[in-house]
């Protein structure tokens, strides 16, 4: 983790003071989160919860032969769970060559509740911006990230619509760079003025690209996506108020 000093940022034309902090250098990788993953998913049922948020992206291996009737794989991601026959889950990995890639597809509630089970949260907006003003986070390109898995991405998805990843533009390696960098998970809801208490009820999370300065969207908490990712931060809670 890097140590960000307190600084004072601009944010929507407001300056913002940023209390210290420390901050991942790197967003959690793929490597990183699959043992709390089989401890924290018991049933198959329960995949959607924390990878991707959506029950009809999970694909059971059986459709691809009798020799994956224990695997399920989850469309458009890595990850690959091992279940027994009762659809209770065995095991969590991720593709071959992906166990260091960002880990993407993750909810919000996963990546917050994995980062607090390490002493962890999800950086504010304000964080954020004092952290790539000091230069200490860069970005992460989807096409680069997803090319670790495309050969999966094309058996899963080309069979279903029929068209090549290459030819889709979500997937482009075609795209403008700026278009491809990754978003990240923050802690605040959409539309919360920044120097306030994170609203964890809002349904829609504050993501950001970690540009000069940030740029800001939208996505909702119960969805992981194929292009969001998350690193952690730890406050400094005795110098908060400095």
């Amino acid at each position: 983790m890097e140590y960000i000093a307190p600084a004072t940022v601009i944010i929507d034309g407001d300056s913002i003071h940023v209390a210290p902090y420390f901050i991942d250098r790197e967003p959690v990788i793929c490597r990183d989160i699959l043992d709390w993953f089989a401890e924290e998913i018991s049933y198959v049922e329960q995949i959607p919860i924390y990878i991707t948020g959506q029950e009809e992206l999970l694909m059971p291996g059986e459709n691809m032969g009798e020799d994956f009737r224990n695997i399920v794989f989850v469309r458009y991601t890595p990850w690959v769970i091992y279940k027994n026959a009762q659809n209770g889950v065995t095991g969590v990995t991720v593709q071959t060559g992906c166990f260091d890639i960002p880990a993407t597809s993750v909810t919000f509630d996963a990546a917050r509740l994995y980062l607090g089970d390490n002493g962890k949260r999800l950086p504010t907006r304000v964080e954020i911006a004092a952290a790539v003003e000091a230069g200490v986070i860069g970005i992460e390109d989807t096409w680069e990230v997803m090319n670790a898995y495309s050969d999966f991405i094309s058996m899963t998805l080309s069979g279903i619509i029929g068209t090549s990843p290459a030819r889709l533009a979500m997937f482009s390696e075609n795209q403008a760079p700026e278009d491809r960098i990754m978003w990240e998970w923050t802690r605040d809801a959409w539309e919360q003025p920044p120097d306030t208490i994170p609203n964890l009820q809002s349904p829609y999370a504050l993501i950001l690209k970690p540009l000069d300065p940030p740029f800001k969207g939208t996505a909702l908490r119960e969805g992981g996506y194929y292009n969001v990712i998350f690193r952690g931060v730890v406050p400094i809670p005795w110098m908060e108020q400095i």
